[in-house]
């Protein structure tokens, strides 16, 4: 082959590297996601984010109670307590952030 074709050859080439390479980048990168999509690991953060979102019958956290009951363990020490307007979750005294939404506690309260 003479040099003139040859390069025509490499140009060609390179040309279609460019037109193709990206289209089946994207190909695989969409077949990725789609295969990480189904995986379990997504499907147990859906499924945990769905319990959370429904309202359960857990225990009284109020302050009152915890107060009032022998074995708590906020009667035991007689700790100030601090409950956070957001949530109604008692805090520690020294805390400056609710332990339960992490909303920062009023010092004033």
């Amino acid at each position: 082959m003479p040099p003139g074709q040859v390069e025509l050859a490499l140009r060609v080439i390179a040309g279609l590297f460019v037109i193709v390479a990206p289209t089946l980048l994207f190909l695989g990168l969409w077949r990725g996601l789609e295969a990480m999509r189904d995986d379990e690991l997504i499907q147990q953060a859906h499924q945990r984010a769905e319990m959370r979102d429904q309202p359960s019958a857990g225990p009284d956290w109020s302050t009152d109670t915890l107060l009032a009951d022998e074995s708590s363990p906020l009667s035991e020490t007689k700790m100030s307590v601090v409950t956070c307007s957001t949530c109604g979750t008692p805090n520690v005294q020294d805390a400056s952030y609710c332990q339960s939404c992490l909303t920062e506690l009023d010092e004033s309260v």
